[in-house]
């Protein structure tokens, strides 16, 4: 019996399944997701509203989250670089999802962030975390 290649076959099926698993319950839950392998990929294909500026040039492995209304959205990202055009401000909200960094409650976030236009963006191991959080009724990442 060759239980090798069948345990493989079957292993690889379950990392695309699982894989597919966000996309799938993207739509019960009015989200939509997106991945772009670096910035000029993501300046292409950034679905919904305009490219966040703080996004450095060498951002990589860019997954971005967002409600499919845009009041809320999530964005992780390797990057060696720092954000663009960010200054330091007190913590306002949470992520509003946590598939990036596995957040609760604000549990592991600093009280200060990098407030980054519309975003708050903090370190990560391997790059940045960046949300936003609307404050009005209907209000996106475009109109702050």
């Amino acid at each position: 019996m060759h239980t090798k290649p069948l345990l493989a076959a079957a292993s690889a099926a379950a990392i695309l399944l699982l894989a597919g698993c966000a996309s799938l319950t993207d739509g019960l839950h009015d989200v939509h997701t997106e991945a772009f392998v670096d910035r000029e990929a993501a300046d292409a294909g950034w679905v919904g509203v305009a490219m966040p500026d703080w996004l450095p040039a060498d951002a990589t492995e860019i997954r971005t989250t967002a409600t499919n209304d845009e009041t809320n959205a999530v964005i992780a990202i390797t990057s060696d670089d720092g954000p663009v055009g960010c200054e330091m401000a007190p913590r306002v909200s949470l992520p509003f999802d946590g598939r990036y960094g596995g957040i609760d409650a604000g549990d592991g976030l600093p009280e200060e962030v990098l407030r980054c236009g519309a975003y708050e963006v903090v370190a990560t191991a391997d790059g940045w975390l960046g949300w936003f959080t609307a404050t009005e009724p209907g209000q996106t990442p475009d109109d702050v």
